[in-house]
């Protein structure tokens, strides 16, 4: 169905263009001579050429201005809010890593201190071999 419609647009413009050359051929006057009225038709499309392009020049500058103010007016706040969420989730991350490990290494701190004051007391008690130090003897051996 969509084929159908481009062979009917295509087919107009053709008719156009070919109705267009016609009636600039016979508007030329009869003192011109025929290669004359043929260059005044292919500067009439020459013309009609330039005004389109211009035409489509400034609707791609306008499209050009449109985007960087979509730019200017949506993307650049979208990613200034986005870099203050990532500081806020680093600030985040920071309060939470330090709150979290100082509990953490106040208690693994203070058990190693408990262990090393228990071993400076017992001064290397062996408490899995009845107790038994390093200066005391081993009562089965030294009979």
């Amino acid at each position: 169905m969509r084929q159908g419609w481009l062979y009917v647009i295509a087919g107009g413009v053709a008719v156009l263009l070919i109705g267009l050359i016609v009636g600039l051929y016979l508007l030329g006057g009869s003192h011109q001579a025929p290669l004359e009225r043929l260059r005044d038709i292919s500067l009439v499309f020459i013309t009609i050429g330039v005004v389109l392009w211009i035409m489509l020049m400034a609707a791609l500058v306008g499209v050009a201005v449109w985007l960087a103010l979509m730019i200017k007016d949506k993307i650049i706040p979208l990613l200034e809010e986005l870099t203050s969420t990532a500081h806020r989730v680093h600030g985040t991350t920071n309060f939470v890593s330090e709150e979290v490990a100082k509990p953490v290494i106040s208690t693994y701190s203070t058990i190693a201190g408990l262990r090393a004051m228990i071993k400076t007391v017992t001064r290397g008690v062996d408490f899995k071999a009845g107790g038994r130090g390093p200066n005391k003897p081993d009562p089965e051996t030294d009979l």
